[in-house]
């Protein structure tokens, strides 16, 4: 990321209003007459962390990135009785990235209050933090015709699971004919059989690949966590892209609106003032812990 793109695309937050206005900007939608932000949304409790996902750290500087479909493959072979599809790639990559197996999906949020508490969840004021807002519907505008067709097809700017089951199994989706059940998009789920296959003609690294692309999908509802963080997953077309750096070449279509580090915790008791916190965002004992530690911590001068 060059210094003049991250200053044209970086604002900061020097106050709970001006974040507010920060991040409900845009949110007028004309052809449906609602406020709706094209935008989601990722928190980061240290301005300089970088969007780099759990597969490329897993994989690091050795090259081995045929452990990605080494990892998903065992994955789906000793949690198939825990996975309601076990049959669509989209959904096990879904539960795998949310229980943390090293993947190439990354966490977003609808909710760019939820992006806020994790920004500022650690309390930390010796650092900046931030949040990464993307235009999923601008970047969505260029993905390849296999899943334009589907966003067409389905009038929605978002795919979810089994939309993308459909554009991994058929390069041109059909209309349900008279003998399909149901209507709409006819969808065949039975692609986990191909990871290798998928995986090797569509995601393996390569260095003469067509461009790059980077989608969002929202993952199934398997629990409260995902449902009450409005989950979103991020997916790149090549594994060892760092999504900071190409964002860079898509000026476009993000905002980073940074948080500074003395305002961390003011704005993270205004959210759990909102009901936006560990408690609500991790629904378990382990959540209400950690929101009972934070609410309570005693705070210098006290």
């Amino acid at each position: 990321m060059t210094d003049d793109t991250d200053a044209q695309s970086t604002v900061r937050a020097e106050s709970w209003t001006e974040l507010q206005d920060l991040v409900t900007a845009e949110m007028w939608m004309p052809d449906i007459s609602r406020h709706r932000s094209p935008y989601v949304f990722r928190g980061v409790p240290h301005v300089d962390h970088t969007l780099e996902t759990s597969i490329n750290r897993f994989v690091g500087e050795s090259g081995k990135w045929n452990l990605e479909p080494l990892l998903l493959r065992n994955f789906a072979q000793y949690a198939a009785d825990e996975i309601d599809e076990s049959q669509s790639i989209w959904h096990l990559l879904s539960i795998a990235q949310h229980y943390g197996l090293p993947t190439r999906l990354l966490d977003w949020s609808f909710s760019p209050l939820v992006a806020a508490y994790f920004a500022t969840r650690t309390g930390d004021t010796d650092h900046d933090g931030a949040i990464w807002a993307v235009d999923y519907r601008q970047l969505h505008a260029d993905l390849p015709d296999s899943y334009q067709s589907v966003l067409e097809m389905t009038e929605t700017h978002m795919l979810d699971t089994h939309l993308l089951s459909n554009v991994t199994l058929d390069d041109e989706p059909r209309e349900s004919g008279p003998d399909d059940a149901g209507s709409g998009l006819t969808r065949t789920l039975d692609d986990v059989t191909r990871i290798d296959e998928l995986w090797q003609e569509l995601w393996a690294p390569d260095e003469g690949s067509e461009e790059e692309y980077v989608m969002f999908f929202r993952p199934p509802a398997i629990d409260d966590r995902i449902a009450n963080q409005s989950a979103v997953f991020s997916f790149q077309s090549d594994p060892r892209l760092l999504l900071d750096q190409w964002l860079a070449d898509h000026p476009d279509c993000y905002r980073k609106i940074v948080i500074p580090g003395e305002r961390k915790l003011e704005f993270r008791d205004k959210l759990d003032q909102m009901n936006v916190n560990h408690r609500t965002l991790f629904p378990d004992l382990e959540g209400l812990a950690t929101w009972l530690k934070q609410y309570y911590q005693p705070q210098s001068g006290e």
